[in-house]
């Protein structure tokens, strides 16, 4: 009697590591299982899809396990294990997805460079040191004065402040020493855009016609990154849009300028339901949407602009078209009115400047015309 030998895929049950399988209505399925963690292996042993799946979940694996060991252990109580803890808590997992992008930015930072600071122990100058070292970054080029980013330092204070008041309602601390910390001056909000600068950006070789699409929509409605990338063809009636924005939950309907419904009316479709969408026809990623959008403004050779500044074009340009500063919120979603009514003022300092500048262009002539000899007629 001859004994059969083993096939490769019947001896990969027993010696390939991690590997698991369950039978199910005739059926098995391979599982990658370590750390208690399971994951599936597509294919059967023995075929190169399973080879293939099997190595790439081994290999990431054995990467993530060498990184553990080299990583430096967390601390109890130390600033890392806080925001470890916050990660966890309802308080962060009911935030909105836009806010946690943001919170990130300061978390980060936090976890990376102070986690090892003691959060029982952190002084209230400590804080103010935090924040003056995160108001400046250096400069592009060797030899210019560096970059002011007070919105940056802000907005870790503010973070931090958010972390040490949930530290104090767990016990960690009796007080939190980031309350009250002055912010520092900004401009008032992110600069408008100009024509010329609106110009640019659209007619630039560089500018993809996806891009320019999410420009035309910005400037239409004033939404909010998140908001635009959401904006589906359902939502359009032909006339304007429907808009759930993201960080008031409001629903709101958005009138379109002629320039816009062309826009909509004439763009090609793909089969993702949402209007804007990347070169490849797929829905964009909110942080994909920002890095994509920072490139092309930098390529169209502009400098000081960001995405949001098209918002502020936007409430600008309907404060000037003598919207009040409820029609202007009830448009672009701002919760507050203090920067609103900045429009508001500033759209009608313009139109009484314009409007002296008309009187005083027309009391020029009327002296002009009242000089002897002006309006004689000749003999």
């Amino acid at each position: 009697m001859t004994r059969m030998k083993k096939s490769w895929g019947e001896m990969a049950r027993i010696d390939l590591p991690y590997v698991d399988s369950t039978t199910a209505k005739g059926k098995t399925y391979y599982y990658y299982r370590r750390e208690g963690v399971r994951q599936r292996i597509k294919g059967t042993p023995g075929d190169a899809q399973f080879l293939a799946e099997y190595t790439r979940l081994h290999n990431a694996a054995e990467k993530a396990e060498i990184k553990d060991k080299e990583r430096p252990s967390i601390a109890p109580g130390s600033l890392a294990a806080l925001i470890i803890a916050y990660r966890s808590s309802p308080e962060y997992s009911g935030t909105a997805p836009a806010t946690k992008v943001d919170y990130h930015k300061a978390l980060d930072p936090l976890a990376s460079e102070y986690g090892h600071l003691s959060v029982s122990d952190m002084p209230r100058k400590f804080v103010f040191w935090l924040r003056d070292h995160y108001a400046t970054k250096p400069a592009e080029k060797e030899g210019d004065a560096p970059i002011k980013t007070p919105r940056r330092a802000n907005r870790m204070i503010t973070v931090l402040s958010i972390l040490l008041s949930w530290a104090v309602n767990r016990e960690w601390r009796p007080d939190n020493p980031a309350l009250r910390v002055p912010k520092l001056k900004t401009d008032g909000g992110y600069r408008a855009w100009t024509d010329t600068e609106l110009d640019q950006m659209l007619n630039a070789a560089t500018t993809t016609e996806d891009v320019k699409a999410a420009v035309i929509l910005a400037l239409a409605t004033g939404q909010r990154g998140q908001d635009l990338i959401k904006m589906t063809w359902a939502d359009y009636d032909g006339e304007g849009i429907y808009i759930t924005q993201s960080k008031t939950k409001a629903r709101v309907w958005v009138p379109l300028h002629a320039r816009a419904r062309q826009l909509l009316d004439t763009m090609p479709r793909t089969l993702a339901p949402t209007i804007l969408t990347r070169t490849d026809g797929q829905p964009w990623k909110i942080d994909h949407f920002r890095h994509e959008m920072g490139d092309q403004i930098r390529a169209a050779g502009l400098v000081g602009l960001v995405t949001h500044g098209l918002r502020t074009t936007a409430a600008k340009w309907l404060a000037e078209a003598g919207y009040s500063e409820r029609e202007i919120m009830s448009i672009t979603g701002h919760t507050s009115s203090a920067m609103v009514s900045r429009y508001v003022r500033e759209a009608s300092q313009k139109t009484r400047a314009r409007s002296a500048a008309d009187k005083m262009a027309r009391y020029r002539e009327k002296e002009e015309n009242a000089k002897p000899g002006k309006n004689r007629v000749p003999n």
